[in-house]
C-alpha cells in the first residue's frame, strides 16, 4: 500500500477535573472512513504550554499509523476507561476535537450532555493556522479548559441539584 497524502487528520483530546490530558489519533476505518485508534497518548497536569503543545503533535503524529479496530464494539476511550458505552466513558471528561489540515488547525470544545455524550460548541470553533507561532495552541487549550473544564464541574453541580429537587417534589 502506497503512502497516500493526508487532507486531515483528527484527535480527540479528553480532558479530566484534574487537567490531565487524553490523547486518541484517528486512522482509517472500513466500517467508518476514519475512526479513533487503538492508541492512547497521556500529559499529566501540571504541564508547560510547550509540552500542551508537543503533546498535541505527538498525538497528531499517531494519526493512520494503524487502522481504526472495526471488530470491536468498544471505542478506545471505551477501552481506556473501562467503561462501557461512548457516554458513561465521556462522562467524566471534557472533549476537545482538533482537526488539522494542511493549512490550519480546528480547535472544537464540546459540553458534555448527560444523555448523548460530548456535543460540540460549534460557535466556539478556534481555527489557528499550521505553522503557528510558539504559545498560540497551549493558549486556546488552556483557555477551553478553563471555560470548559472548569466550568463543567458547575454544570454538573447544579444539574445534580435539580435532579435532587425533582426527587423531593416526587416523594
Amino acid at each position: 500500500m502506497s503512502e497516500t497524502k493526508r487532507d486531515f487528520s483528527t484527535i480527540s483530546i479528553y480532558i479530566d477535573d484534574d487537567e490531565n490530558m487524553i490523547g486518541i489519533p484517528c486512522g482509517e476505518s472500513d466500517k467508518y472512513g476514519i475512526a479513533d485508534i487503538d492508541k492512547v497518548v497521556l500529559l499529566k497536569a501540571p504541564y508547560s504550554d510547550n509540552q500542551i503543545e508537543n503533546f498535541v503533535e505527538e498525538v497528531i503524529s499517531y494519526c493512520y499509523t494503524k487502522k481504526h479496530n472495526d471488530a470491536s464494539p468498544l471505542s478506545t476511550i471505551e477501552k481506556y476507561t473501562k467503561k462501557t458505552g461512548f457516554v458513561n466513558a465521556t462522562a467524566d471528561y471534557t472533549l476537545i476535537s482538533i482537526v488539522k489540515t494542511n493549512d490550519t488547525y480546528s480547535l472544537m470544545p464540546t459540553f458534555n450532555d448527560f444523555e448523548r455524550g460530548p456535543l460540540v460548541i460549534d460557535d466556539d470553533e478556534r481555527i489557528l493556522l499550521a505553522n503557528y507561532q510558539k504559545g498560540e495552541l497551549a493558549e486556546v487549550m488552556k483557555d477551553f479548559i478553563q471555560i470548559y473544564v472548569k466550568a463543567n464541574i458547575f454544570y454538573k453541580e447544579k444539574q445534580e441539584l435539580e435532579e435532587e429537587k425533582k426527587n423531593r417534589k416526587k416523594n
